[in-house]
């Protein structure tokens, strides 16, 4: 869909435009081919991940997890009109807050990644990047490119392993009260669910240590 607006973001797999529509706000997110790779791999690549994100954002939203709405979606130029959140990624704001702020906003990610994990579904690339963070405090997770359905207690040790690792990467002095946080709202969400996701995060870590 061709809409005209100011670029919010641009990274390395999507543009992310705000637009005005009906005397809204939306947010158009549109992923660009890349010349690198082979004309019909680069199409397929698009089409499944922008048909995969509008999905896992619409299931998100049926098991309770705050995400843009999506109004539109656009196979032909691999683009989706959703709600504008305005908001910042945790990234950007976690070295502001103070240590109880910030703990309780990884506990709410915690939670949000549990809900989904309850309903099947891991997000792919859970990092604070793709937790917007409004100037209520409120949370809403974003990004759904890599989502998968009928997930696996592998995928979803995986998906918390990913959270442990961003944490190390983008908030080493921070990490352990994030971590903790998180998996705090995490297990507080799933109760004894969380055990068998929890082991398999661990092992995952020992894994790696090995390869």
């Amino acid at each position: 869909m061709r809409l005209e607006g100011a670029h919010i973001a641009i990274g390395a797999e999507s543009i992310i435009t705000k637009v005005a529509l009906w005397d809204r706000s939306f947010v158009l997110k549109t992923r660009p081919s890349k010349p690198y790779l082979i004309p019909a791999i680069d199409s397929s690549l698009r089409a499944s991940r922008t048909s995969r994100e509008c999905k896992g954002l619409n299931v998100a939203r049926s098991l309770g997890v705050p995400t843009p709405a999506v109004h539109a979606i656009d196979l032909n130029d691999y683009s989706i009109l959703m709600d504008y959140i305005p908001g910042t990624p945790l990234k950007q704001v976690a070295s502001t807050l103070g240590s109880t702020t910030l703990g309780n906003l990884c506990y709410r990610f915690g939670r949000i990644i549990a809900k989904l994990h309850r309903g099947g579904m891991v997000h792919g690339d859970p990092t604070t990047s793709n937790l917007l963070i409004t100037s209520n405090e409120k949370t809403w997770i974003i990004d759904f490119g890599l989502s998968e359905m009928n997930a696996t207690v592998e995928m979803k040790g995986v998906d918390l392993h990913l959270i442990k690792r961003a944490l190390e990467t983008s908030h080493w002095d921070m990490q352990e009260n994030m971590l903790s946080r998180t998996i705090e709202g995490y297990v507080d969400e799933l109760g004894k669910e969380a055990e068998p996701v929890l082991e398999r995060m661990d092992a995952i870590r020992e894994r790696g240590r090995y390869h």
